[in-house]
């Protein structure tokens, strides 16, 4: 009895093993045809090709495209961290914040579709997303933004206690600049905007990314508000 019991959880650890093998491969294939292809122009069908995989195989791991949206962001995620690792840990808050917010925006422009993995995310509401994304894929994509947002908060808790500068609330703060760069970086990435003629014309001008890093840092300048003396 007790070696077909081992025997049985040995041939379910075997598959769990498996499966999430598999679904390393499907995920790994989605970020390579994102990466050359830009999300929107890539399909379920795309993504079994690249994996090897039938479509219906696709299916029975992800929802759809919108959960691999979400967990594609747990990768872009995972290295924009690494890119924070490196950042000098030395220096007032307000500093390193900017220095942090002009990273984003850097992994923004050099990674194009992880903004539209994300933005795709941010415009639909949580319980649409919920009817096509599994609550475990839901879940995973919250705690990479979280681990995404943990230093900018951190830092702008660390500013306002030490009477760098003064923020009502931090979490909300970063939030809202994640959100303000990921716009900005989609501004860059587009290249143009739009100002009205004399007559009530549209007419698209030049975006330079340099424009945007100065937003950017602006953005942070703005979001810090003088701390309160005497």
């Amino acid at each position: 009895m007790a070696l077909r019991s081992t025997s049985t959880q040995d041939r379910r650890s075997g598959a769990a093993a498996r499966r999430r093998d598999r679904e390393r491969e499907i995920l790994a294939a989605t970020r390579r045809l994102f990466d050359e292809r830009g999300a929107q122009d890539v399909q379920i069908d795309d993504v079994a090709r690249e994996a090897g995989l039938n479509k219906a195989l696709i299916y029975r791991h992800f929802s759809g495209k919108d959960e691999l949206f979400a967990l594609v962001i747990v990768s872009y995620v995972a290295d924009f961290l690494d890119d924070v690792a490196e950042l000098s840990d030395d220096g007032p808050a307000a500093d390193r914040l900017a220095d942090f917010a002009e990273t984003f925006l850097a992994y923004c422009l050099a990674h194009p579709a992880f903004i539209e993995c994300a933005m795709t995310m941010l415009r639909q509401p949580g319980t649409e997303l919920l009817e096509r994304v599994s609550e475990g894929a839901m879940l995973q994509m919250g705690r990479a933004v979280a681990a995404a947002l943990h230093r900018p908060i951190e830092l702008l808790r660390e500013g306002d206690e030490a009477g760098e500068f003064a923020i009502a609330d931090a979490d909300y703060t970063a939030n809202a600049m994640y959100v303000q760069i990921l716009g900005l970086a989609h501004l860059a990435r587009v290249g143009n905007a739009v100002r009205e003629l004399p007559d009530g014309m549209p007419w698209f001008f030049p975006v330079e990314p340099g424009q945007v890093r100065e937003s950017v840092r602006s953005l942070v300048r703005a979001a810090l508000l003088p701390a309160a003396t005497g």
